[in-house]
């Protein structure tokens, strides 16, 4: 049984992540401020601390020292906001075992704490704490046999050695953030942020602030200095993901930027310089979007002096096989269930399936059908919600309406429900399976009312 403190100002996170920890029996406390956190560990014996960056009274690294005097083997996590991540990577340096950016999911922290006690009990904790970042993207440890991923790996090693700019491109849910990183964290600029943007996920309006900061009093709503991502981003390495849903006006800024190494943030004339690696991806065809105007040729070669090109899943062979036995091994650990495999018929599914969500949908299906095993093996029924028949087609490949006939908003919302269970509730994935735009999905998601916990995070 471990004890452990959970600090964070958030009390609705507190009891969450209470609730979790004490039904896997563990012995948790809680403190929102840091003073409370100092009492509690001068009072009792914590095996791990898990704590924000930032709290009322105090810092992280200020309690990890009250804590090591304490118990000098005491295990620190870290969790921060994108905008304290610099203070998170200091600790890290300073020996705490890792840092989770906010919104994080109770399960991956769960399975930092596990991985951090089975560690220590090994005695390489010292080790392992040195080369966290670094570890979780060695192209080597990626899965994968088929030559075109192994082709990826040999250019990720070439051009992590380099300051050059990089574009990934292939289908969504390839795993192009992964590759990103390893990119970062295996290049000089590891001690560095590396910071992430969605540019799909953000309206146009909203981008622009949100890359380059603003000034207070900027316009209505802007009641503070906002530090925008190229600042956070300085020294290290920002991944612009979807990098083809900018605007010409914000794609001429981020040209800027690449040129120039500075800019201004909005309802400010005071040049911001920056030093930073800008890694881009889409699912998108720039080429095609040059020639229809819809982005900048001047842009694309400034990202496109390393191209990297991810294969989707249904092209890679048998390593749907080893993704599958990959993924079934690390939900079986998580969730403690002895699975030993899943049967031929399953594996036949599999492999039938088109995989328009590539990777992300494949470790979806998986972590739902070791959620709904029963015995030790997956067997069909585990998989029939995401892996169903498909609909029916006539000529032409259309869907074809049953005689009895069908309620058009029944049939709606029960495709919307399917995109987003196959995403794994990232509307941005799900908007692309069901081809239309991120605000379309999300004027139906409020229509049908759908919701899900991993959204509250970001309100």
């Amino acid at each position: 049984m471990r004890n452990l403190l959970f600090v964070d100002p958030d009390p609705n996170l507190c009891e969450d992540v209470c609730n979790f920890f004490r039904s896997t029996g563990s012995n948790i406390k809680s403190a929102q401020k840091f003073a409370g956190a100092r009492a509690l560990i001068q009072k009792n014996a914590f095996d791990v601390l898990i704590s924000n960056v930032k709290m009322p009274g105090g810092t992280v690294r200020e309690l990890m020292q009250e804590a090591r005097e304490k118990n000098p083997d005491i295990i620190v996590v870290v969790h921060s906001a994108i905008d304290t991540v610099q203070e998170g990577v200091r600790a890290v340096k300073e020996g705490a075992f890792g840092i989770l950016q906010k919104p994080f999911s109770i399960p991956e922290l769960n399975f930092q704490i596990r991985k951090a006690i089975e560690l220590r009990e090994q005695g390489e904790l010292r080790a392992e704490k040195e080369d966290r970042f670094r570890n979780i993207y060695q192209p080597a440890s990626f899965i994968g046999e088929c030559p075109e991923i192994k082709e990826v790996f040999k250019i990720v090693n070439r051009v992590a050695k380099s300051n050059s700019s990089v574009i990934i491109t292939g289908e969504t849910g390839t795993g192009k953030e992964l590759v990103a990183g390893a990119i970062h964290f295996n290049s000089s600029r590891t001690a560095g942020p590396f910071v992430r943007v969605n540019c799909a996920a953000l309206p146009e309006q909203l981008l622009e602030s949100e890359l380059f900061g603003y000034e207070r009093g900027a316009f209505t709503g802007a009641e503070k200095l906002r530090i925008g991502r190229f600042e956070q981003a300085n020294k290290g390495t920002i991944f612009l993901d979807e990098v083809a849903d900018m605007s010409h006006y914000t794609q001429a800024k981020v040209l800027r930027v690449l040129q120039e190494k500075e800019f201004e943030r909005l309802g400010s004339s005071e040049t911001v310089r920056t030093d930073v690696r800008i890694i881009s991806a889409t699912n998108k065809n720039l080429l095609e979007l040059i020639e229809k105007n819809l982005f900048r040729e001047d842009l694309f070669f400034r990202l496109n002096v390393v191209s990297i090109h991810l294969p989707p899943l249904r092209e890679r062979g048998d390593d749907l096989r080893l993704l599958t036995q990959f993924f079934l091994k690390k939900y079986s650990v998580e969730m403690n269930k002895k699975i030993r495999g899943i049967s031929g018929d399953v594996m036949k599914l599999l492999t039938a399936h088109s995989w328009p969500g590539n990777i992300r949908e494949l470790e979806n299906t998986i972590e739902r059908a070791v959620v709904l095993a029963e015995g030790e093996m997956i067997a069909g029924e585990d998989l029939k919600l995401l892996l169903g028949s498909k609909p029916r087609a006539g000529n032409g490949g259309k869907v074809l309406l049953p005689a009895e006939g069908v309620r058009l908003e029944d049939v709606e919302r029960g495709f919307v429900q399917q995109a987003l269970e196959r995403s794994g509730w990232v509307q941005k994935d799900a908007a692309v399976l069901l081809g239309v735009s991120s605000r379309v999905l999300n004027y139906k998601i409020k229509r049908f009312g759908f919701t899900h916990p991993s959204w509250k995070q970001n309100k």
